[in-house]
This record gives structure tokens, sequence and C-alpha cells, in this order.
């Protein structure tokens, strides 16, 4: 295949309502301007046709392919798709995206620089669908050319478990505009609730783990209503949790929404339950927005924004540098969290330090850091134009 010099292609599964397709999204918004000075022609290929809740910019050329969650139908498809765009570098976001562009990589001779953007090991720790995924990541990702990790903790488990060299993987943290999130958190909402209330977000499913939520809601003495930002199977077995806990009344699950800032602005500070993630984008939005946080100290990525520290052990939780880190999947150590997080002089401190963290994952630092791994020649830093959320 002849190769083009100008073409750089990213593949993700689709643009539904996630972190990685909206961590996506703001790539290809950061990047602009370095793209087209080194003259890039940008294609985006979304393997599954679904319906978009990010918003793709304009600049980019993007491919639907509708391969129905198939590896193998993704094989064919996306080859036709990179032999017609015949690209320098593919950058993939997501497991099965970055398992099949490891595979067409030599045979289409293009670099493929993929990025993990979860705890590989929780991720796919079920029965043997998993245990086939775990085989075949295992079998791909050391041959990538260059491995983004999205935190030390995904870095780790990446070494340690999948055989990926070291020197291979560069951690990126996710980037952040805290004064483009700032100023959409300004916009007005109809349906926030009338009572104080915390908050967390991301799909309801069981890596979220919003059920513990509810219970250790339950087991504090907080009377805090609880908002949940997101869509998922998991909805009526949370309604009927809610329910068997005395808790439907205080419980609103407004499902996805394309801007959630208004909704953890209004919050009195954030909660995340999750049993895996690999950086989480909700906790540090939230930061980025002045809000204190609890969070469980799960694979990976909470601990090294609550505490600058990976690996991090916790039992129960421990008010630390940044916000409240919680045993995983600990009632008591949650709800002890909320307790010590709803006391006003408590949650004022971590406003304030919640603010300062969040300084440090700035767009400027993600786009250098970037530049680097997709060995682009870096132009002068503009900021101006960014507009990522």
């Amino acid at each position: 295949m002849q190769q083009a010099k100008h073409n750089i292609a990213f593949i993700i599964n689709s643009l539904e309502g996630g972190g990685a397709e909206r961590v996506m999204c703001k790539l290809l918004t950061i990047m602009e301007a370095d793209f087209q000075s080194a003259g890039y022609n940008v294609h985006l290929i979304l393997l599954d046709d679904l319906p978009q809740e990010q918003q793709c910019p304009e600049y980019v050329n993007q491919v639907v392919l509708d391969t129905k969650g198939s590896l193998h139908s993704g094989y064919s498809a996306l080859k036709k798709a990179l032999e017609k765009i015949a690209p320098h570098t593919c950058v993939s976001f997501l497991t099965r995206a970055n398992m099949l562009n490891v595979s067409l990589a030599k045979r289409l001779g293009y670099r493929a620089v993929i990025s993990e953007r979860v705890n590989t090991s929780s991720h796919l720790s079920g029965g043997l669908k998993d245990f086939i995924s775990r085989c075949l990541v295992k079998a791909t990702y050391p041959s990538a050319d260059c491995v983004i990790a999205v935190s030390e903790g995904v870095k780790a488990d990446l070494i340690e478990n999948f055989s990926v060299k070291r020197e291979r993987i560069k951690t990126i943290y996710n980037p952040y505009n805290m004064a483009n999130i700032s100023a959409m958190a300004q916009q007005p909402v109809d349906d926030l609730p009338s009572k104080p209330y915390i908050i967390g977000t991301g799909r309801l499913v069981r890596n979220k783990n919003f059920d513990l939520l509810l219970q250790a809601v339950a087991a504090s003495s907080v009377g805090h209503d609880i908002v949940i930002l997101g869509q998922g199977e998991e909805k009526q077995a949370l309604l009927q949790r809610a329910e068997s806990l005395g808790l439907s009344g205080r419980l609103h699950l407004l499902g996805f929404k394309s801007n959630p800032y208004p909704y953890i602005k209004g919050a009195d500070f954030f909660v995340s339950t999750s049993n895996a993630e690999g950086f989480p984008n909700a906790i540090a939005e939230a930061m980025c927005l002045g809000k204190a946080v609890v969070a469980t100290n799960c694979e990976s990525g909470p601990a090294e924004i609550l505490t600058g520290e990976y690996p991090y052990n916790v039992s129960g939780f421990e008010a630390q540098s940044y916000g409240c880190i919680c045993e995983v999947n600990s009632v008591s150590g949650v709800a002890g969290a909320l307790d010590y997080m709803s006391r006003d002089e408590n949650k004022q401190r971590y406003e304030q330090r919640s603010a300062e963290r969040a300084a440090t994952f700035s767009n400027a630092v993600f786009r250098e850091k970037l530049l680097k791994a997709l060995k682009l020649q870096q132009s002068q830093p503009e900021t101006e134009h960014v507009s990522g959320r």
C-alpha cells in the first residue's frame, strides 16, 4: 500500500456519551492548529454506526462504519477504510479499536499508537468473553509502536499483566480547559433538585457501582438528595435499590447530559464509587469547578488525583491532600467520607484544594506530551483557539 505522509487517522468505537469519546473530541479540538501546521489531513473512523452524543470538530473527515461491535467485521471494514486513507499514523481509543489498529499496522505499513483509557485487568475481569479479550490484548498491545496510558496505574497494569514494554508507554493525563468548563457551568438548566444534593456521573453500569453510593447514603447521616447523570442497563436496578433503602424521593436519575457542568456546579460535592477507572474525567472536571470530592480507591486514577501517589492503599476512608479516598466497595468507608465531607468546614477546605489540583491538568501539558507521542513537528504553543471541554 502506498503510504501518504500527511494523513493521520483516529479510531474509536463510536461517539456515544462516554468519557473516552469526549476526550477523543477534545483531543481533535486541541490539536487542530498543530495538525494543520504539520500539513496533516485528519480522519476519524467510527467502528459502529450509533447515535453520536459528542461533537467532532468540523475540520476532521469522519468515516462511519457499521461493524455492530464485531472484531471480525471490524477487521475487514477497517482495513478497507485505512487502505483508502493510507495513513502515516493511526491513533486508537478503547480495547476493540486498539486491537484492530495494532493488527492492521504492519500489514498496511503505518505507525500504530494506542491509548488505553481504563485499567485493563479490572475492566476485563468477567467470564469467558473477558478472558478471550485479555488474551487478545496480550497478543496485540505489545506490538504497538506507542501506548498512551491515561494514568500511572493503567501503565503499571499494562507492564505487569499484558507484557507491554515500559519504554513503549507514555502516561498522558486527560486535558481540561478550566475556563471553558466554568463558562459552560453557567448555562441555565430547569431540572435541578430544589434541595441540597450530592452528585455522581457516568454510565449506569456495574463497574460504576452507583449501588454502593445509594447504600452509603442510606448508612450515613447526610440528608442530601442524590443526582446521578448517565444512562445504562442498571437504571431499573438502581430505582429498585433506592426504593428498598427508603431513598426513592431523594434519588434523581436525570439521564445523559451533553453539558453536565451546571449540575456539578449546583452540587454540594461530588462522589465517585467506581470499581474501575482509567483516569476519571468526572472527578477532574468536578475539581475544575472547585467541588470537593469523595472517591473510591479503584484501579486506577482516583488515588493519583486525590493523593498524588500511586500505588495507594486505604482501609475505610482517609481525608487526603485533595479529597476523601475510600476503600473500594466499602459501604462504611464511603458513608464515613460522606459524613466527613458534609461538614461545612471540611467541604470548604477541599473546595479550595480541588481548584488547586485541577490547574495541574491543563490543555497545554496534554498538547505538548501528545506531540511527542505522535512524533509531530511541534509548533509554537497556541492556547487561545482551544475550546475543548
